[in-house]
């Protein structure tokens, strides 16, 4: 079948009527159907719904999303693995320069634009039977390892005395990774995704350092200066 047509199918599952939903159920392998159902209980889990209707739905969500995310990626893996390698490959040139990582990092997220919208949809559908608490706690396990607060709290241990705009800076980033880390369920890539965004936040952090190491030399001098004239002064 060709590629588009597949991605196609798979990216409007989540819209589809019950007969072609059904079509997509028969066309799901016993594997991948139970990776599917094992998806759906951690969803129901992290949720904590005890509402048997209320959990039905959200059942039914996951799981037509859980088979579309996984449909998508059969046909895109491949491509996203060479993309991947290229990008591990461009950061470990020396000296250092992340400019051509970034480059293909857009190219990955342009392959991920085909998913977007079925993503969005999900989030949409499982928003008007969830609270915003519970979709972040989904959102949040589903990150995983490294994890978005897991990695914030991390940051905010190694430079401590940031103020409070720059820690917004470092929490949108990592909100950020962590959106785009809903997108794949293979752990690698969500390490890849947030070592990515992760990136950005050291890069912003080091810029930071440099301006507070150089105004405690000016601190220094000045007050290196100030004592100079004060001993001047008393002869």
């Amino acid at each position: 079948m060709n590629r588009k047509i597949v991605t196609l199918i798979a990216v409007t599952l989540l819209a589809a009527g019950p007969s072609l939903r059904l079509a997509a159920a028969d066309a799901v392998d016993a594997g991948t159907q139970k990776r599917i159902d094992q998806k759906v209980s951690q969803l129901i889990d992290t949720a904590k719904v005890t509402d048997a209707d209320k959990a039905a739905k959200v059942k039914a969500i996951g799981a037509e999303w859980f088979a579309t995310l996984f449909a998508w990626h059969k046909e895109h893996d491949k491509e996203l693995g060479a993309l991947w390698t290229q990008w591990n490959q461009a950061r470990a040139v020396v000296p250092k320069d992340e400019f051509p990582g970034e480059v293909i990092a857009v190219k990955i997220e342009d392959t991920y634009a085909s998913l977007k919208p079925a993503y969005d949809n999900y989030i949409k559908r499982l928003s008007a039977e969830l609270t915003p608490e519970q979709i972040d706690a989904i959102k949040e396990r589903w990150s995983r390892s490294p994890g978005n607060q897991r990695t914030y709290n991390a940051y905010l241990e190694i430079v401590p005395d940031l103020a409070d705009k720059d820690k917004e800076v470092l929490k949108a980033r990592m909100l950020m990774a962590r959106e785009a880390a809903m997108l794949t369920d293979a752990d690698k890539e969500i390490v890849n995704i947030y070592k990515r965004h992760k990136v950005k936040v050291e890069q912003y952090v080091g810029t930071l350092e440099w301006a507070k190491l150089h105004s405690a030399f000016a601190k220094r001098s000045a007050a290196a200066e100030a004592a100079k004239k004060e001993a001047t002064a008393k002869k």
